[in-house]
């Protein structure tokens, strides 16, 4: 697995990218959100939307600050398209380090 690093003070940018079953970037109905989760277990933000930079591709961005937790990072990223029986969800997971 590749780990991005980053400083802890350091604004850090986690990404989704999000295609259909064409292989075509797109922006889900309902958005995505994103849930952050420190090394010692503590939800440092949930649920929380995330922007279109474009097209199928979200961003939110973190501010960390000098006294964050050090070690793996780990978020969370889902979407929602439709509602009902129609909805379709994407689940995206990942890390970074954080020094």
């Amino acid at each position: 697995m590749n780990i991005n690093t980053f400083q802890a003070g350091e604004t850090i940018g986690i990404w989704c990218h999000i295609k259909d079953w064409e292989g075509v970037e797109t922006t889900p109905d309902n958005g995505v959100k994103v849930t952050l989760t420190d090394p010692a277990g503590t939800v440092k933000v949930t649920a929380q939307p995330m922007s279109e930079s474009s097209a199928g591709e979200l961003v939110y961005y973190y501010n960390s600050e000098d006294d964050d937790v050090k070690g793996c990072w780990r978020y969370f990223c889902k979407s929602q398209d439709g509602t009902g029986a129609e909805v379709k969800y994407v689940i995206c997971e990942g890390s970074f380090e954080l020094k």
